[in-house]
């Protein structure tokens, strides 16, 4: 008991030596500024995951006396567009990358170059800097990174280990059903967005089959979302992990189960699933039950095609700031500073983006594992597809299409042709 108690109290120590150390960086960030008053935020992150993002805001606020409201909803998409329309933007935002270009786009977001210099260069890899420049303008910043594997239950999951290609997946999942075992978990209850996770899953087997250069393709709008390969994608999910006795509730069940809570039953006693293909988040959202290499391990995602086995896709949301305002560009610089990184990394929710956070911050062993495997210098090749580019038009009608896919496959015609029609 003493040892463990120990242990405690030595990660909560450093935990206050990185909070503190962030504290600083904000203080460096403000000096020689007048700010004042508040940034208004509205994010991706609620509950649990927002309470960890209010803890790293909180070192802005005493470094800087400047308050953070921060708002955490996975309606933010639709909450930022109705606060644009109206002429009343939050001063910083959550965006999926294909609404941010959009608005860089426009003219709506702020230029952020001069308030970093050379920290972005020093603090990202050039992938996600030139995701976020336009013109040769910065316009927002990474927080998390999240990579995609496999994730299984080592007590329930009687697979391989790890899988040497897709087909080895689909063999085990029909052999689940056969012995009346469900293998996967895929909730989508997301309010307004619910079905994103669906969608990420079907980029996923995209991704791995058909290979990088078709999936930016199908990102950028020139391949149809009514090819066969998009079609096929859909399809694969829909027999893999979406279809009767291969998921938990069913397809029905995963529609109206939040993904806050959906994925519990992998690390449930016992296990209600036994497989998901979902982000590096997965744990974090599941909480105490998910005990590495006990009750939660991962593998990477196994490609159809072996040329495509080291690309990856990944998922980020990008904060952008929509005014020039001191503060909020001071908040936007201190959010991609190595300090504020490094004590989110501590906070053991998710990957961070800065890539000079050292690798054992994460206290849980699987962030560890992932940020070595995907983001060292030895790490995968990430590819970019509908799940960064796409429009906001179009990755709404995406994750409604996952959704009336679910509840009715033989509409997938008019599905797909009602998504290629945002992109015109």
């Amino acid at each position: 008991m003493f040892v463990l108690l120990a242990g405690a109290v030595a990660a909560q120590e450093g935990n206050d030596a990185l909070y503190q150390a962030a504290v600083a960086e904000a203080r460096r960030i403000a000096e020689g500024q007048d700010l004042s008053g508040y940034v208004e935020m509205i994010g991706q992150n609620s509950g649990v995951e927002g309470q960890t993002l209010e803890q790293v805001y909180a070192a802005f606020e005493e470094g800087t006396g400047v308050e953070i409201r921060y708002t955490g909803t996975p309606d933010q998409t639709a909450i930022v567009q109705s606060r644009l329309q109206a002429g009343n933007p939050p001063d910083v935002a959550d965006l999926q990358l294909g609404m941010a270009q959009d608005f860089a786009e426009r003219g709506l977001l702020a230029d952020l170059s001069s308030a970093f210099g050379d920290e972005l260069a020093a603090n990202f890899s050039e992938m996600l800097l030139s995701t976020a420049t336009h013109d040769g303008k910065v316009f927002g910043v990474y927080q998390g990174l999240n990579p995609f594997m496999l994730w299984y239950n080592p007590q329930a999951y009687a697979g391989p280990r790890p899988p040497q290609d897709w087909q080895a997946i689909v063999e085990w999942t029909e052999s689940e059903a056969e012995a009346g075992r469900t293998a996967w978990c895929a909730a989508q209850g997301a309010g307004a967005s619910s079905g994103f996770s669906g969608a990420q899953m079907i980029e996923n087997i995209f991704l791995k089959k058909y290979g990088p250069d078709l999936y930016r393709q199908w990102g950028a709008g020139e391949l149809p979302w009514t090819s066969a390969e998009v079609r096929d994608a859909f399809e694969e999910f829909g027999r893999v992990i979406a279809a009767d006795g291969h998921l938990q509730g069913g397809a029905i069940g995963a529609i109206s189960t939040s993904i806050a809570t959906g994925y519990n039953p992998l690390t449930a006693d016992p296990p209600g699933c036994s497989l998901v293909l979902w982000g590096a988040w997965v744990p974090g959202l599941i909480g105490e039950s998910a005990r590495p290499g006990e009750t939660i391990d991962f593998f990477r995602v196994p490609a159809s095609d072996p040329a495509y086995d080291s690309y990856e896709l990944f998922q980020s949301a990008l904060a952008v700031g929509f005014n020039d305002r001191p503060e909020t560009k001071a908040f936007l610089r201190f959010m991609a500073s190595t300090p504020a990184q490094t004590y989110l990394a501590s906070l053991n929710r998710w990957p961070v983006a800065n890539r000079n956070v050292p690798v054992d911050t994460y206290p849980s062993p699987l962030l560890r594992e992932i940020a070595t495997e995907f983001l060292g210098p030895d790490g995968v090749e990430f590819a970019a597809g509908p799940n960064l580019m796409a429009s906001a038009a179009t990755s709404t009608a995406f994750y409604r299409g996952v959704v009336s896919y679910m509840q009715d496959p033989s509409s997938l015609d008019r599905i797909l042709e009602t998504i290629e029609a945002t992109t015109e």
